[in-house]
């Protein structure tokens, strides 16, 4: 950038800056006690994805700050607060461009072309979601190496010669230019018959969850689910024929795991989402029939709705109910009392013994620390229905709203039939455990939930249907 442009985006002054744009770095600094802490003390309702994105967020007034979040970040994203801002502006004056290696400014709807060449350093830059920004005359520096687009977007920069003007720079959907999915013919998810009938859901005074309490008689007609949890093949798919911008690709960060010495541990990755492995890496086709992870309750359910338009079939995600009678075996269960109501036969979904049904953090004890993730589904044994990984692997979103107390309101009611749970709530169930978790969290009868804002490098979902579906 020549000495004129420099100096008169310099005036910018950093209160000025925090107006017109938001920072977000990568964070390692993330803690339960902060965040429950920061819970008590509001008034309205505050999750998870809340405290992440507070997490991420960098305060451009605090010099120091800055610069010592910068030099632990890989990954730098600039969002405009307002569509249709100037970005120009706000990148001059950003401090220390030299020090940004990886930088985001994707889904800002930017127009005209960009002057980057300050960003000396820069190896990658995401700017998929900028359909007016004119890429072939944006000055870029020489350390550039990768552009991150959408397929759409880079099958347009293809036509216009953008690789001989520019042969040592790699485009690509995430950062490696192996993975491609989505273009393979469209096949509809594997689902599995669940004739209806009465089970007991949720688990006795032994329990070691209260809101697994008490054991009430629940009863549902017949449905169908899918096999396995959506894989990131499916969802690929999905985004190639929608060109659907995640929630997360929006917002700009995912949770992933890192290795802190010897513990596992996660942190706010940016620029992360469905593409990324679960340490926030880029995947390549090998992770095609790896459950989907990194996605929000709202980007599964968008998923179930293209598949419903899709085929013309009623496709959506199953309440907590459908699922751990499902998880249990459904009308396959091996254990019924006097009235034909069902027993959960194990304490996960197929056996007494997790590690035959189940990836969980166990399970890769005195593995390599490459092991610890997620695998293809349906590697291990199923349940009585034929499901896979019911238990472990990946958490799945269900339809409803997590209520703690919502087991106590059932039994007094009597037999509930096809129960969809609360109506209002500030976060979604969740169940399943998934393979960062104990074996306790991987039990057909756990419960759990997260705003539905919320995503991380173990939680996915699996499909419903209504039971016409052929």
């Amino acid at each position: 950038m020549n000495k004129a442009a420099r100096s008169a985006t310099a005036r910018f002054q950093p209160g000025q800056l925090e107006e017109q744009i938001t920072v977000l770095m990568d964070s390692y600094e993330l803690f339960a006690k902060t965040y429950y802490s920061r819970k008590e003390a509001r008034t309205g309702p505050y999750g998870w994805a809340d405290y992440f994105s507070e997490q991420a967020h960098v305060n451009l007034e605090d010099g120091v700050g800055y610069l010592r979040r910068l030099e632990e970040a890989e990954t730098v994203k600039v969002r405009l607060k307002k569509p249709g801002l100037p970005l120009q502006p706000a990148l001059d004056a950003l401090p220390a461009p030299e020090k940004v290696k990886h930088l985001d400014l994707a889904h800002n709807a930017l127009n005209g072309a960009l002057n980057l060449s300050c960003f000396t350093q820069l190896r990658v830059v995401a700017l998929a979601g900028n359909p007016a920004l004119a890429l072939g005359d944006c000055a870029l520096p020489a350390s550039l190496e990768h552009i991150l687009l959408s397929r759409e977007e880079a099958a347009k920069l293809a036509k216009m010669d953008f690789h001989n003007a520019f042969p040592g720079i790699a485009v690509s959907q995430n950062g490696n230019p192996a993975f491609s999915l989505g273009i393979a013919p469209f096949k509809e998810p594997e689902m599995a018959e669940v004739k209806g009938g009465g089970f007991w859901m949720g688990s006795g005074e032994e329990a070691p969850n209260e809101d697994e309490k008490p054991q009430h008689r629940v009863h549902l007609p017949d449905f169908r689910i899918g096999k396995y949890p959506v894989t990131v093949e499916e969802y690929a798919r999905f985004i190639y024929e929608t060109s659907y911008v995640t929630e997360v690709e929006k917002e700009g960060w995912s949770v992933a795991a890192f290795w802190r010495g010897d513990s596992l541990d996660y942190y706010c990755k940016i620029g992360c989402n469905w593409r990324h492995d679960a340490y926030g890496r880029p995947m390549d086709n090998s992770f095609a029939r790896h459950p989907v992870i990194h996605i929000s309750w709202q980007d599964a359910v968008a998923y179930c709705r293209w598949l419903s338009w899709k085929t013309g079939r009623s496709y959506n995600l199953p309440t907590e109910a459908q699922w751990e009678y499902a998880a249990i075996g459904g009308h396959k269960a091996g254990k019924k009392d006097e009235e034909g109501s069902a027993f959960a036969p194990f304490l996960y979904a197929g056996s007494d013994a997790l590690e035959d049904v189940g990836w969980f953090l166990g399970k890769f004890e005195g593995r390599p620390m490459q092991d610890y993730s997620t695998k293809p589904v349906g590697r291990l044994q199923p349940n009585e229905l034929g499901l896979y990984d019911m238990s472990g692997h990946v958490w799945e979103w269900c339809a409803d709203w997590y209520d703690e107390q919502c087991y106590s309101k059932r039994a007094k009611e009597g037999l509930k039939k096809g129960p969809a749970g609360p109506e209002h709530g500030d976060s979604r169930v969740l169940r399943g455990g998934g393979w960062y978790r104990s074996a306790r969290n991987c039990r057909v009868a756990n419960r759990s939930s997260y705003d539905p804002r919320y995503r991380n490098f173990n939680t996915g979902f699996r499909l419903h249907a209504a039971p016409d579906y052929k």
